[in-house]
């Protein structure tokens, strides 16, 4: 099931969904110059991590100035994901972006963020709640 735009992506430029296999779906949509959100929902384990890292290798250039990772509609959520948060933020470093990661309401992503406490440059709620 893909989640309906919330009511601020009227603004953002979007692409579909990109369903990976397994219970993983991104969208990469633009803020405008500089931004880029992905917006990440489903499952984020060992065998679908690897795909949100290819998406993001892809899409993560030097003009980038924030990169934001919409993990609100995140089910589960491992350490492998994390992983991934971790290569993101290198990947924002190397572009001179910074990162941005929302756990929104994310049962899944606040626990391991509350066992494992992380370094990333801002962990906030970016979008508002529908």
């Amino acid at each position: 099931m893909v989640p309906q735009p919330r009511s601020a992506d009227h603004q953002l430029t979007a692409t579909d969904w990109l369903t990976t296999g397994g219970h993983l779906s991104l969208r990469v949509l633009s803020r405008g110059a500089g931004t880029l959100l992905v917006e990440v929902t489903g499952e984020v384990d060992l065998s679908t991590a690897r795909h949100l890292d290819a998406v993001l290798q892809d899409r993560v250039r030097g003009d980038l100035r924030e990169l934001v990772l919409d993990l609100a509609g995140v089910t589960f959520f491992s350490v492998a994901g994390l992983n991934s948060l971790l290569r993101a933020q290198l990947l924002a470093d190397s572009a001179g972006a910074r990162l941005t990661v929302d756990a929104g309401r994310s049962r899944a992503v606040r626990r391991l963020f509350t066992l494992l406490p992380t370094e990333f440059d801002c962990v906030a709620n970016v979008r508002p709640a529908p």
